[in-house]
């Protein structure tokens, strides 16, 4: 006689339980790979496992959802949004084939990005809370960050060899780059480095929330390693997220956030004034990176002055002459406004309502502060994407899903939560009677 199969229960990291019997062992290990090629392959030139590894994840997620006896849980909303997410992108390039149609075109290689989001309807039908496994994955990536930064400091003569080797794979980008007279940085900034927002939250939560000093502790030393991997990493965005996203999180956990936060402000002001003058030298105009950008932000709005590309964009992918450089390129580092080029206002508005959503939905409703921990690390991540292309990528990709299967999962348990107190009232109102 067949034994009846347990039920795996997989416990998140803010304590509560999510039923996980179809996240079976092989999901969980293509899961693993998959994020582990993410960010640590992101251009797909050393393994080419990205595809492949996504593509295998659907027939796994699916063999586990028809061996276990539970009803799938997978929300309309969450299919509404995902459908969406794709459809805009896809009507763009409809768009550009009515306008325009010619050759080049990098349309449907810029799509693929964007299908990258049904992952977060693989974490839901599995119920997987992904966050705690991509964070440990993160902190290999600041660990190797600092390994880097270190091998460097004591074999400097190694740079030329590691910087080609970083642009052959497409994993790191060396660099030393000067910002005014005296300020000189050296860049170890692998390309997923960004993505450290989400550990350092996570784990800044951790020692807000676990019980036990020597677990504070041990989640003290892990925030540590990923916020100077991060600092490391060498970018303005870098350095000035991980030093900011910690002082920002601070006032979620205390009682009085309005006025922490206030506070959290000031000494953040405080401890800038001295820094003022490199400060000043990270924004000045003249900086080559910055300068380019101003010059492409005036070729956006010479563009965007034509009614018909404001208002329909010119489709995803579509090459364009830029002044910076005097390039013929489909894409540039400034990813809002080229979300206007691309989708037009509507598309574009319609697109960041659809970003904005999950941290919207972690604060307006009556998630964890671990949830809101994480919903402020996404923002960052947003805010980072301003001035480059971070976000329709699959590092940004990977982010967003686990941020909205994580929305959904948790309003699940809230309104199982929700359903059995109401049981349980009704239950208690007979006995009375």
């Amino acid at each position: 006689m067949m034994q009846s199969r347990e039920p795996v229960a997989y416990v998140a990291a803010d304590g509560t339980t999510v039923n996980s019997e179809g996240a079976h062992w092989l999901v969980r290990l293509l899961l693993l790979m998959f994020v582990l090629v993410c960010i640590f392959d992101p251009a797909d030139q050393v393994l080419r496992g990205k595809v492949p590894l996504f593509v295998a994840l659907w027939p796994a997620t699916l063999a586990g959802c028809a061996l276990t006896r539970e009803e799938p849980y997978l929300p309309p909303s969450l299919l509404i949004y995902s459908l969406a997410f794709i459809t805009i992108p896809l009507l763009s390039i409809g768009w550009y084939h009515i306008i325009d149609g010619r050759q080049p075109f990098e349309g449907f290689a810029l799509f693929k990005a964007y299908l990258f989001i049904s992952f977060a309807i693989i974490l839901v039908l599995n119920k997987i809370d992904l966050i705690p496994q991509l964070s440990a994955v993160l902190t290999l990536l600041a660990l190797s960050v600092i390994a880097v930064f270190l091998f460097l400091q004591f074999s400097p003569e190694e740079f030329e060899r590691l910087h080609e080797l970083g642009i052959n794979t497409g994993v790191l980008s060396l660099d030393r780059r000067k910002y005014g007279e005296n300020l000189e940085l050296v860049q170890v900034y692998f390309v997923t480095s960004a993505m450290l927002v989400v550990s350092i939250a996570y784990y800044f939560d951790r020692v807000m929330s676990a019980a036990g000093y020597i677990r504070k502790l041990a989640y003290l030393v892990l925030l540590g390693v990923n916020i100077t991997g991060m600092l490391l990493a060498g970018t303005r965005n870098n350095i000035l997220v991980s030093l900011l996203l910690p002082f920002t999180l601070w006032p979620l956990y205390t009682a009085r956030v309005a006025r922490n936060a206030l506070l959290s402000l000031l000494v953040l002001v405080l401890l800038a004034l001295p820094f003022a003058d490199r400060l000043q030298a990270f924004f000045d105009a003249e900086e080559s990176s910055n300068s380019i950008k101003l010059t492409l932000l005036r070729d956006y709005i010479s563009l965007l002055s034509d009614p018909v590309t404001l208002l329909f964009g010119q489709g995803l992918g579509a090459y364009h002459e830029w002044s910076a450089g005097q390039v013929n390129f489909y894409i540039t580092e400034l990813t809002y406004l080229e979300m206007l080029r691309s989708f037009g206002i509507f598309g574009a508005a319609a697109m960041v309502a659809l970003l904005l959503f999950p941290a919207w939905y972690s604060f307006a409703a009556p998630l964890s502060r671990r949830a809101r921990a994480l919903a402020v690390a996404y923002l960052f991540y947003l805010l980072m994407a301003v001035s480059n292309p971070l976000l329709f990528s699959s590092s940004g990709m990977l982010i967003l899903s686990a941020i909205l299967a994580n929305v959904y999962l948790n309003r699940s348990r809230f309104e199982a939560t929700a359903s059995g107190e109401r049981r349980l009232g009704v239950k208690a109102r007979r006995q009375d009677t």
